[in-house]
């Protein structure tokens, strides 16, 4: 048994994997690969394991990695994977959403610094500006409350429900959108279902925590924005792509939303020159969503036990479809 895993990975996913006789080969890149290095890299594996979503898992590559039977991603995005292809050639694709609790926490710690205005008063300190006291520095800064306000939450997975549960937190209303109505959730968390349109004009706050597909791909458009309110901030740790960035930048540029906290961008790394990064009114971060230790060797290892799952014949824990049915998205 062979294991191709795309770029470096934490010691103990490859402990997991070598003390169970499957053979290791790793990029040794921290980085994205080349394709060639990646097509390279797939010849003649059982298994691969895409620490990133960078390499592009395509039918030219399927062909080459003929000896396949499962593809675990370290991570919950697969826009990078030919579903299709993977079902039709009887090939897992499988996810580690172990890491959702640790991408609530950043999104909400977006959702408050860009209604406060943190990142900016921190660069006031420590540029040595704040010279003298007065309500001349609590002007400079003014923000908007987050107690008792409405969010709306786009897409009520894992990450979407961990999300309500902070609001709660913070006394605020919570209403969510989801291609699926989810009762149970709303009679546990005490949140409301409302249309794509009543999430956009009744929501102080937007998270979007759902998967890029052909069907969110630049959902959050003028047409979108034009419904929000002038105050409202958007929050994005999902995909890049979901969001319009041209649409975006020119609302905010024209108080016409009122800010916005991005740790995903399209494309990644955000380009130097978008004009977003002119804006004081949006906080930034780079694909932050999982970087915490703990997590990252938790997410690492649950790609590992995925593989030796397939590898031993026994059924994946957290596949993107069974084999012989259609694809669901956990």
């Amino acid at each position: 048994m062979k294991v191709f895993i795309t770029q470096n990975i934490e010691q103990e996913s490859i402990d997991v994997l070598e003390k169970n006789g499957v053979e290791v080969v790793t990029s040794g890149k921290d980085g994205p690969l080349t394709r060639q290095e990646f097509l390279n890299g797939i010849k003649d594996v059982d298994g691969i394991i895409f620490v990133w979503h960078t390499e592009q898992m395509d039918k030219e590559a399927f062909e080459i990695a003929s000896n396949l039977k499962i593809i675990a991603r370290r991570g919950v995005g697969y826009d990078n994977i030919d579903l299709e292809e993977a079902k039709r050639r009887n090939i897992y694709v499988t996810v580690t959403p172990v890491h959702t609790h640790t991408i609530a926490d950043l999104t909400f710690g977006l959702l408050i610094n860009a209604a406060r205005k943190i990142h900016l008063a921190d660069a006031f300190v420590r540029n040595g500006q704040w010279t003298e006291g007065g309500v001349w520095v609590a002007r400079k800064f003014m923000g908007y409350d987050v107690h008792h306000k409405t969010i709306g939450i786009i897409g009520l997975g894992k990450i979407g429900k961990h999300m309500a549960k902070r609001a709660k937190g913070f006394d605020m209303k919570v209403v969510y959108y989801d291609v699926f109505r989810q009762p149970e959730a709303e009679e546990e968390l005490g949140i409301s279902y409302v249309t794509l349109d009543e999430l956009y004009t009744k929501s102080d706050f937007i998270t979007i925590n759902c998967a890029l597909t052909e069907s969110t791909k630049n959902m959050i458009n003028h047409e979108a924005i034009d419904k929000m309110k002038d105050t409202a901030v958007i929050v994005v740790s999902a995909r890049g792509g979901i969001v319009d960035e041209t649409a975006l930048y020119e609302a905010l540029s024209e108080g016409r939303l009122g800010a916005a906290g991005m740790d995903v961008f399209e494309p990644e790394p955000i380009l130097p020159d978008n004009p977003l990064l002119k804006l004081n009114n949006v906080v930034f971060t780079p694909h932050l969503g999982a970087s915490v230790q703990e997590t990252r060797v938790l997410m690492a290892v649950t790609a590992a036990e995925e593989v030796l799952r397939v590898m031993k014949e026994e059924k994946p824990k957290f596949p993107l479809f069974e084999l012989g049915e259609g694809i669901k998205v956990n």
